[in-house]
């Protein structure tokens, strides 16, 4: 196994490392977490691509109440 990488961040992986990386790849399964959030992320990109903007909703933190601080 030979792990090869430079400044840019590129890494190259061979042998069996490079074999087991790609069955992973083809027939790995994620995590719900993911998914959810591979699904929203095409949500956001269909919607930029038809209106050209995003709009983000944020929802703020309940403050803690005053007997809990």
């Amino acid at each position: 196994m030979a792990v090869h990488s430079n400044f840019l961040g590129s890494v190259t992986v061979s042998g069996d490392e490079a074999k087991a990386l790609t069955r992973r790849l083809a027939h790995g399964r994620g995590t719900r977490a993911a998914v959810a959030a591979a699904q929203n992320g095409r949500k956001l990109a269909t919607t930029f691509a038809k209106r050209g903007s995003v709009v983000i909703k944020l929802k703020p933190a309940r403050a803690p109440s005053k007997g809990n601080v």
